[in-house]
């Protein structure tokens, strides 16, 4: 072997040390932390190790050791992407844990949108979507976008993103290859079920502010007020939306936390006390070594008194489980609807070296009666369930809620049955078909 070709190798095995270096920080963080996650999140499981220990030799050194082997030795090392590779071991690390859809890995890129999200502005055409069955499916457009302007509706199904199948890509990818810089166009193709052909837009990315809160009047004088995320200011913005619809005449309210995949613990207390009395215990946090400690609404809130219903099903996750466990648990309201995600665990961010972070549960909620909401959920008051063609009628899906959306809506007619049942204001008569949450 030449100087060169001795001095050349020796530069690539360093800079494999380098990059594997990030690797067995991460990879003692999550051994460390997620041990312990485990034994507390679910005692009736068996312990992570056995009676009769394994070799004694650290994970982290059986990682180096397989790391360097693929380098070595595997047949084609132009398909080596150190990238890839961590990106890929994190993630399936982290999916051993158990806590799926919450904690998580994001790269760099991956983490600035995540920022974007909670801080309710991002770049990009205006759609909020969700992987159903392996298929990436409109929630709804949001208003005034330009996914609302090009006729997209909820239920549609993105087939194509660029030319480029979106099936198989999973939900953080097909966010990534939506957004973009502002002013670029990224051209989508939707199946509409019942319509055979698909249908193809072009549209021109833009800045796109989130508003979390959303509201119509329905009939009977009843505020359908729509929280789709526990983003930056959603309280602030509920409480608007809770004003306008009483200065509007509104007898009551159905609080729609559907398809809500939750946000900011803040926010959930904030909205919580929109609700509850104050000083009213919201939720419960229990760490790893069992301690719990309480969390309470604002006990300078003014909560509104109208008659209440919330509806809830599989997507209402974290934040939005939170508010749904705190409402059902004080007896404040009855829940309509299917059983919740269960999403229970509090994340803290630990930021990584080259930017990217890993979003670990360190804590769990638990409602203020000491229910478990991971793994588990809530279950509604009243279940009602939607057939899986049917969206559900949400205010500010860019249609109006016209008397056909609402009938097809099982979820949304069953909470204004419950809310005919309550006393009209300023009376002692109850209506028909009193339902409360007892």
């Amino acid at each position: 072997m030449t100087s060169d070709e001795t001095i050349e190798k020796r530069h690539r095995t360093r800079d494999r040390r380098k990059r594997f270096s990030l690797m067995l920080v991460v990879l003692t963080l999550v051994f460390v932390l997620g041990v312990g996650l485990g034994a507390v999140a679910s005692p009736v499981i068996a312990p992570l190790h056995s009676q009769a220990a394994p070799s004694p030799v650290a994970p982290t050194s059986v990682f180096e050791e397989a790391w360097e082997i693929v380098h070595q030795h595997y047949v084609d090392p132009s398909a080596i992407d150190d990238q890839k590779m961590l990106v890929a071991a994190i993630s399936g690390m982290l999916e051993t844990l158990g806590d799926q859809g919450h904690t998580r890995y994001l790269t760099a890129e991956e983490l600035r949108m995540h920022a974007e999200e909670l801080a309710g502005t991002y770049t990009g055409v205006g759609i909020q979507i969700e992987e159903r069955d392996g298929k990436i499916v409109v929630v709804t457009p949001l208003d005034n976008t330009p996914a609302q302007e090009a006729g997209i509706r909820p239920g549609d199904v993105l087939i194509e993103i660029d030319g480029q199948p979106a099936q198989g890509l999973g939900l953080d990818e097909v966010v990534r290859r939506v957004r973009g810089p502002e002013g670029t166009s990224v051209t989508l193709v939707f199946q509409r079920p019942g319509q055979q052909a698909p249908i193809q837009v072009t549209l021109v990315r833009e800045t796109i502010r989130i508003s979390p809160v959303s509201w119509a009047m329905l009939p009977g004088n009843i505020a359908d007020i729509r929280l789709s995320q526990f983003s930056s200011g959603a309280t602030d913005d509920l409480k608007r939306a809770i004003a306008e619809a009483q200065a509007a005449g509104a007898t009551g309210i159905v609080l729609d936390l559907r398809n809500n995949p939750g946000g900011l613990v803040n926010e959930a207390i904030g909205v919580a006390s929109q609700f509850l009395p104050p000083n009213t215990t919201v939720f419960q946090s229990q760490v790893r070594s069992g301690a719990r400690d309480e969390y309470r609404t604002d006990a300078s809130a003014t909560p509104t008194d109208l008659p209440l219903v919330v509806l809830v099903n599989n997507g209402t996750a974290s934040a939005g489980e939170i508010v749904a466990g705190a409402i059902q648990d004080n007896r404040r309201a009855p829940l309509v609807g299917e059983k919740t995600f269960g999403t229970g665990t509090v994340l803290t961010e630990f930021r990584l070296q080259d930017g990217s972070a890993i979003l670990l549960g360190t804590e769990l909620w638990l409602t203020p009666k000491g229910r478990q909401i991971w793994r588990n959920g809530i279950q509604p008051d009243v279940r009602v369930s939607l057939p899986a063609e049917v969206s559900p009628a949400m205010p500010g899906s860019g249609k109006p809620l016209t008397e056909e959306a609402i009938a097809q809506d099982a979820q949304l007619q069953a909470a204004l049955r419950i809310l005919q049942g309550y006393p009209a204001p300023g009376t002692s008569a109850p209506r028909s078909g009193c339902l409360r949450c007892e």
